[in-house]
């Protein structure tokens, strides 16, 4: 069964570019989108939980920081890995990510052989004890 992927980004342009590039990568994983952090944890009440959630900060109704500190504090939900998603390359933002017990933070890439590289990355190591480092070497990739 393929992996379950749940981004979270009201951008439709950044969400089908992520779409086309996981079919890319793995043409057996399914991927939900949601618009908001609310959205979100209405999705994981309805469904079961995804393997891993993209998570964009700057969204409708509940921003990815509410929604990050929201899922990390809630029990069933907290070890469902986070990574956040955004155009920010603010280094704070990977600081607060990390305090809030994200897996890490992606800046968007703008290039889409960098986000095929990024998900190449990632994919692989879900469900393993080298998500995190995975994720830091794809944040690495992602900002340069």
């Amino acid at each position: 069964m393929g992996k379950t992927v749940l981004l979270a980004d009201d951008d439709a342009d950044d969400a089908e570019i992520f779409q086309e590039t996981l079919g890319e990568v793995d043409p057996s994983a399914r991927l939900h989108r949601v618009e908001s952090g609310a959205a979100i944890l209405q999705y994981l009440k309805d469904n079961i939980k995804p393997d891993i959630i993209f998570m964009d900060l700057n969204m409708p109704l509940m921003n990815g920081w509410q929604c990050l500190a929201k899922l990390k504090n809630t029990k069933g939900l907290e070890d469902i890995p986070v990574v956040i998603y955004t155009t920010s390359s603010n280094p704070r933002d990977r600081e607060i990510a990390q305090t809030l017990n994200a897996h890490g933070l992606i800046t968007k890439p703008t290039d889409h052989k960098v986000l095929k590289k990024v998900l190449q990355i990632i994919l692989p190591n879900l469900n393993t004890v080298q998500l995190k480092e995975a994720i830091r070497e794809a944040y690495t990739l992602s900002k340069d």
